[in-house]
């Protein structure tokens, strides 16, 4: 039998605690938590194991007297878990993986349904039904994810399929807490049909539209009646039903147990294509807009030029001031229902929009009005410019710049622009709208 092996877990909120419970339920055999470490102990003792959560520069010291073998980094943010990672290899010590690549394997690997009731065969998507297949849930505080598995302890990779890389094993892989091969917890059967759309971010309205409601789209147009497994935020709720899915055909991450394994009779996966690059079909996206955009309604109390506000972080943080200036009306999603924000976009003719997940409802927009998207210089991904073009929507863009002072990391600095740059955007905007510019 081999020796148990001693970790130590770094980070402590929501992600290191519920690591520290899956350690002790499904690895109890095989791995033994020794030490704890958090930038903010607050005298904190962890449940599970009974042991003190203690400062980082403690670890060293610890790892020397052979408290641990190795750590495993509980950092949702990526920037500061490359931090940490890089920071422990400086001091020779260990990282630990609970995964391996060797345990992923391609849809072929699981038992297939010969006689599927419906099949979506579309560019871009990968659709199989499935007999049999396990999942289990995890929670790490801002996302939840059902991971599938087969008993043989086989993980789908389809589920990862749009964010593995292979380079970077632990960015994304490193959190799954589960023991796969013969799983030790309850098994519960679930009869009938269910297709999870449940993605490591769906808890964020840009990537639930572009990565999971056209999956649903697609899956009610070929005539799919089962059940839907999703994190139930009120978007994600609102969304569902605009595209016709009763409530009672909803099953939230929140009414599954944690640490429970859970038997699929038949299992429906839609998935994208593509192992790194958010890839999407140009057509399936502007065809679910179109059916949700026709629930729209149109009411001249809604403002003609709108500026989006970002709240949180990476915040344009002087393009408000130029817009109202110019005649734009303010609005911050956030106040409003999801219905409520397509509809300001459905009536709008010019919008001004820093990037993030409200430009989503760009979707809703109406042929030949404008979008105009503004980027930090850390953080430039212009994907919506080709669904716009699919809506029949004028797009612009332009970028800003960090500001100085603003020590957070990397995308998530907040940042200016120019404002005459600015100006230049807004008039463009207009003369398109006025047909002065095509």
């Amino acid at each position: 039998m081999n020796p148990v092996r001693r970790i130590a877990v770094y980070g402590y909120g929501t992600y290191g605690k519920r690591t520290c419970e899956s350690f002790r339920l499904y690895w109890g055999d095989a791995y033994e938590v020794t030490a704890i470490f958090d930038r903010q102990p607050a005298g904190r003792t962890d449940p599970c194991w009974k042991l003190p959560v203690l400062l980082p520069e403690e670890l060293e010291p610890a790892f020397v007297r052979g408290t641990f073998d190795a750590v495993m980094i509980c950092i949702y943010h990526w920037d500061m878990y490359r931090e940490v990672a890089a920071w422990l290899k400086n001091l020779g010590i260990p990282v630990f993986l609970p995964g391996r690549k060797e345990d992923f394997g391609d849809p072929s690997c699981f038992e297939q349904d010969p006689y599927p009731d419906i099949s979506v065969s579309r560019n871009h998507y990968r659709f199989h039904v499935y007999r049999n297949m396990c999942g289990a849930v995890a929670d790490y505080g801002r996302r939840q994810f059902l991971f599938l598995f087969s008993e043989a302890g086989r993980v789908n990779i389809d589920s990862y399929r749009k964010y593995l890389d292979l380079d970077a094993f632990g960015v994304y892989l490193r959190s799954y807490p589960f023991r796969f091969k013969d799983p030790l917890p309850e098994k519960i059967f679930m009869e009938g049909e269910w297709c999870p759309i449940v993605k490591f971010l769906s808890n964020n309205y840009w990537h639930f539209t572009f990565e999971t409601a056209d999956c649903v789209y697609l899956m009610e147009k070929a005539g799919y009646r089962g059940k839907y497994i999703c994190n139930l935020t009120p978007f994600a709720e609102e969304m569902l039903q605009l595209l016709g899915v009763e409530r009672s055909r909803i099953v939230s991450t929140d009414e599954l147990e944690m640490h429970k394994t859970y038997v699929f009779e038949k299992l429906y996966d839609i998935n994208h294509e593509g192992l790194k690059a958010l890839e999407f079909s140009a057509e399936a996206v502007p065809e679910m807009a179109a059916v949700i955009r026709a629930q729209l309604q149109r009411d001249d109390r809604y403002p003609k030029k709108l500026y989006v506000s970002r709240i949180g972080f990476r915040k344009l943080l002087n393009g408000e001031e130029v817009a109202v200036r110019n005649g734009f009306t303010v609005m911050i999603p956030e106040e409003h229902s999801l219905r409520e924000q397509m509809e300001y976009f459905y009536n709008a003719e010019i919008v001004l929009c820093p990037h993030g997940a409200n430009s989503t409802n760009f979707l809703y927009m109406r042929e030949g009005t404008v979008f105009a998207e503004i980027f930090s210089d850390r953080w430039h991904k212009d994907i919506n410019a080709d669904i716009c073009e699919g809506c029949g929507v004028n797009y612009l863009q332009m970028t800003g710049r960090k500001v100085a002072q603003d020590r957070r990391f990397g995308m998530y600095a907040d940042y200016t622009v120019d404002e005459d740059d600015l100006q230049r955007l807004i008039s463009r905007a207009e003369k398109i709208r006025a047909g002065q510019e095509g």
